[in-house]
């Protein structure tokens, strides 16, 4: 507000800003960083002993902070993003609550993520998938918060989309040149999220496609590239960057 400001206050401040310098100086590291402190805190969570100081610690006070500076990342740095989208979304899982997303979905929790072909969201099964570069496709069930990583392309993983029902998966990867179908499990075990004891996804057909060329030399290009877009249930098309299309049928 322009008032003058107490040390702990300025402190605070100049915190802040060094915390977002240094984030943009080095993304990978930034990210990395805070997943790892997220991936510790979710340990000592499922000790019971932890639990009451949950609420308490240093990085569970610092969500709001951790989201503006990935925000940040996001619209300056997507090329850094990208090659960390799974331990991104970690974190973002971590910061925003479970419940609010499932109530709100995850465009409006956090839009910035969604800008990646990517990422997908299913409204009616509360799920997230994530294509990784290492050619990994990572499930996330917003209901109970834990993941599962499933290895489903040769290559980075280029788009990712839900079918409007949620029964169906598209995975799409333009360095193997093919395009996956996976079935969600609906089964019982599936839907109370028991994820070691039932896979949630099963690859059910896998088509070759002509590998999509890039509008030019650049860092950024591959980030839109293609994505996936569902007309019905069962139908889906691959749109290019330059408006070729490839239709498919689950």
């Amino acid at each position: 507000m322009g008032l003058p400001l107490n040390p702990p206050a300025d402190s605070a401040r100049s915190a802040r800003h060094a915390l977002s310098l240094i984030a943009t100086a080095r993304p990978p590291a930034f990210i990395t960083t805070i997943a790892r402190e997220v991936h510790r805190y979710n340990a000592a969570q499922a000790n019971s002993q932890s639990q009451q100081n949950v609420h308490t610690t240093t990085l569970a006070r610092a969500k709001t902070e951790i989201l503006r500076v990935i925000d940040i990342l996001i619209e300056k740095m997507p090329g850094d993003v990208v090659d960390l989208l799974v331990e991104v979304m970690d974190i973002i899982m971590y910061c925003i609550e479970g419940s609010l997303v499932k109530k709100k979905g995850l465009q409006e929790c956090f839009p910035a993520i969604c800008k990646f072909y990517m990422v997908g969201y299913c409204d009616r099964s509360h799920r997230i998938a994530v294509g990784a570069r290492q050619g990994s496709v990572a499930l996330y069930d917003v209901r109970t918060g834990k993941c599962q990583n499933i290895h489903g392309h040769k290559g980075p993983i280029t788009a990712v989309s839900f079918a409007p029902d949620g029964r169906y998966l598209a995975t799409y990867s333009n360095a193997d040149s093919h395009i996956s179908f996976w079935q969600m499990n609906t089964s019982l075990l599936g839907s109370i999220g028991m994820l070691n004891s039932a896979p949630q996804l099963r690859c059910i057909k896998t088509y070759q496609v002509p590998p999509v060329q890039p509008a030019s030399p650049g860092s950024q290009n591959h980030l839109k590239l293609a994505r996936l877009i569902w007309t019905s249930n069962r139908n889906v098309i691959l749109m290019a960057h330059d408006g070729k299309e490839h239709r498919f049928m689950v």
